[in-house]
């Protein structure tokens, strides 16, 4: 254990040192996560024309580089129409050349092309290794070379919740741990929707812990929380879609305190120094009608040191530099506080709209507006001065919109635009005196956690099996170490645990979701399973309890539920009030299964007056078939994948009458790397035709993804229901 320990600190210091000479941060705001960089000998003044700088790469991107291992990772888009897909890459960090590049999907999400590659990249001092997060909810950890050591579908397999703005959460790396947050509904206990903390083995990507340390959402956000080391351990601080901050166990996933702020989700970040941590917004207050404020915390306790309320802060994060606190406001301007008393020292106004976070290296601060311009400032304790700003335009004239945040390596500032990437410096210049402790050694002392409380933990603490699979599980005791003996419990599921703490599946042949729980004295730690058969799979919900979803699907009680019908059982999407008033549902029923497979159902529409009329289908290796009522004024059949784009759809016409059955099929192969999606409907109980209502070619398939339900149901405005969808007869079986 030793010799592992040393090796991976001796590794660990050499990943952090660049062959440009520099520092390298695994985190996107640097090694102390506030926005500082300690380099100096940078650039005063630069041109994307030449001055001062190294290298320009065609490669855009929305948030910040990466940059670890001598290269600059990016997370962007890539491709055009129907081959539009998300990108993670590497560049050279000496010459901005491509040395890899992985391509892959968007699917099942309501996140425009232009907001693809949202949430920052996140590195491991340790190992070297690279997580992504995509707009989909694809998870990966590359290696440094480019492969994909292991990766998940976080909407798929544990109910990821994306909306609209795109607003995707950026992982943190911390000891033996990835964590990432996202709003989540799932099964189980796990069917409120919440803000979870999601903890995975950072070497093999295996479920960790949950942690819920939010209460009702208000928004989804994309608040990067930082871990620091405070009164000998580990403590991990952030914002919530709440409208808290709040401090948290980032071993266990106990939360500290909270901290009301604001009335809608919190999105910057915060920062931390000397016991205080420090946060901002731009909603309405929770202890006034102003709109936003800057908050000092005692980050032991949460209790408030000092707080200036109506100052709107809530896109780009602020910057700590020892006793300075600069925060930029949704305005692009600069306000510096004093970071121990709250005194308001100045405002600098440097553009027009703020959503990338500002650096600081070497005294001066690099920061982007929206609109298209980067700018060098200088500032200290007396003012702030405006050295260098540099304005960056399309052939029409419009601006090239700027929302990333610069990234500092060395004598490097590497600076983002949404096409382009540009690394400027001053050449032969000093590249830092290393005044700030390089990230492996903090983190190699930090990671001694004295004082901690007993706590369980089991794991996989999330995992399916197939009927007659096994699973061994590991318990151990964070507090004084080792493996406790334990006796295990076993509900809603039919299993058993053997005395090597190894679970085997019954050999039963039916969906089941249940909690296996081990108990070692007083304490107590749980693992969520699922059993998932094999295809061919078939539900008719007539052996299922009313009033709850099909075990281990992913869904919510509050979204679909078993109901009696007509004598019978069926599974209702549910329009009744206080859900949503546009409440959508993609049900997986399955884990990611390979391409080459068909989804069936009956379906029927319920009728409301008027045209309020739901979209219902189904749902197979990410692709949807949707019979349209809610949208549009001719009913159709709609083949599509990542519908606001679309990046491929195809539509015809299909008048299907509501309170009627039908029967539908979709069917996906992928051959010769095309993908061939069908679709057809027919009324339940005649003959199913021989031919497909549609088929949609795509160059760029899907090759796997979860079979499921779809709908789209409106609950009208004085109505106790909305336009609900029932579904029936569910098969899911491989193609011949």
């Amino acid at each position: 254990m030793m010799i592992r320990k040393v090796a991976a600190f001796f590794a660990a210091l050499i990943l952090m040192w660049s062959s440009a000479g520099g520092y390298e941060s695994g985190h996107w705001r640097g090694p102390e996560q506030d926005g500082v960089f300690a380099s100096d000998g940078l650039p005063e003044t630069w041109s994307p024309d030449g001055e001062n700088l190294f290298w320009h790469a065609p490669y855009g991107s929305r948030s910040s580089p990466l940059v670890m291992n001598g290269r600059v990772y990016l997370i962007n888009r890539a491709g055009e129409g129907s081959e539009l897909q998300e990108r993670v890459m590497a560049l050279s960090l000496e010459t901005g050349k491509l040395a890899w590049e992985h391509r892959f999907n968007v699917f099942l999400t309501d996140i425009v092309a232009h907001r693809v590659g949202w949430a920052n990249l996140a590195g491991d001092p340790e190992t070297g290794n690279i997580y992504a997060h995509g707009v989909q909810g694809r998870f990966f950890c590359f290696a440094p070379d480019g492969k994909i050591l292991w990766s998940r579908s976080l909407t798929e397999e544990l109910g990821r919740i994306s909306g609209y703005g795109g607003r995707t959460n950026t992982p943190t790396v911390e000891g033996d741990l990835v964590l990432i947050s996202f709003l989540n509904s799932s099964w189980g206990p796990q069917g409120k929707g919440l803000h979870r903390y999601l903890a995975m083995d950072k070497l093999t990507g295996e479920v960790v812990y949950w942690a819920a340390p939010s209460g009702k959402p208000l928004d989804t956000t994309y608040a990067v929380p930082v871990v620091v080391s405070l009164d000998g351990r580990r403590v991990l601080l952030g914002g919530l879609a709440d409208g808290t901050l709040f401090a948290m166990n980032p071993r266990t996933g106990e939360r500290l305190w909270q901290s009301e702020l604001s009335k809608r989700g919190i999105n910057s970040s915060v920062v931390y120094g000397e016991g205080l941590v420090y946060g901002t917004h731009s909603e309405e207050n929770v202890d006034s009608t102003l709109m936003g404020a800057v908050v000092c915390l005692d980050a032991r306790t949460g209790k408030e040191v000092w707080k200036e309320s109506g100052l709107p802060a809530g896109y780009a994060s602020p910057i700590l530099h020892e006793d300075l606190l600069l925060v930029p406001d949704n305005s692009a301007n600069f306000h510096c506080f004093d970071a121990k008393t709250g005194d308001h020292l100045w405002d600098f106004n440097y553009g027009t709209e703020a959503k990338g976070s500002p650096v600081y290296a070497d005294g001066k601060v690099y920061v982007g507006e929206v609109r298209g311009a980067y700018h060098i400032l200088r500032v200290s304790r007396a003012g702030c001065e405006r050295l260098d700003e540099d304005r960056f335009s399309e052939p029409s004239g419009a601006p090239i919109e700027i929302f990333g945040t610069p990234a500092i390596a060395g004598n490097r500032v590497l600076l983002p635009t949404r096409t382009d990437l540009y690394c400027i410096g001053i050449k032969g210049a000093s590249t830092g005196d290393g005044t700030s402790t390089p990230v492996a050694q903090k983190e190699a002392g930090d990671r001694v956690v004295t004082g901690e409380s007993d706590h369980l933990r089991l794991q996989p603490a999330e995992f399916w099996l197939a009927p007659g699979a096994s699973q061994s599980l590991s318990l151990v005791n964070l507090g004084v170490g080792g493996n406790p003996s334990a006796t295990f419990e076993v509900k809603g599921l039919q299993g058993t645990v053997d005395a090597d703490g190894r679970f085997t599946a019954a050999t039963a042949n039916r969906m089941q979701a249940g909690v296996i729980t081990a108990t070692a004295g007083e304490l107590s730690a749980s693992a969520r399973v699922r059993i998932v058969p094999p295809l061919p799979y078939k539900e008719n919900f007539e052996s299922l309890k009313v009033g709850l979803p099909p075990a281990g699907y992913i869904t919510s009680k509050l979204k679909c539920q078993v109901t009696d019908y007509e004598g019978g059982k069926v599974l209702r999407k549910l329009a009744d009030r206080p859900a949503p008033p546009f409440a959508r549902l993609r049900c997986y029923m399955t884990p990611p299964l390979p391409a080459n497979y068909t989804v069936q159902a009956d379906l029927l529409g319920v009728s409301k007056k008027g045209r309020f009329l739901p979209d219902m289908g189904l749902i197979n290796s990410r692709y949807l078939l949707i019979l349209t009522g809610t949208s549009e004024r001719v009913r159709k059949l709609r083949l599509v994948t990542w519908a606001p784009i679309p990046r491929i759809q195809l539509d015809v016409e299909f008048p299907w009458e509501p309170d009627r059955w039908y029967t539908s099929k979709l069917s996906v192969d992928v051959d010769n790397g095309v993908g061939i999606v069908r679709g057809k409907v027919w009324p339940r109980g005649e003959k199913e035709p021989e031919s497909w209502n549609a088929t949609m070619k795509d160059s760029c398939p899907n090759l796997e993804g979860s079979p499921g339900l779809y709908a789209y149901s409106v609950a009208i405005t004085g109505k106790s229901k909305g336009t609900e969808v029932l579904f029936d007869n569910v098969e899911v079986f491989e193609n011949e």
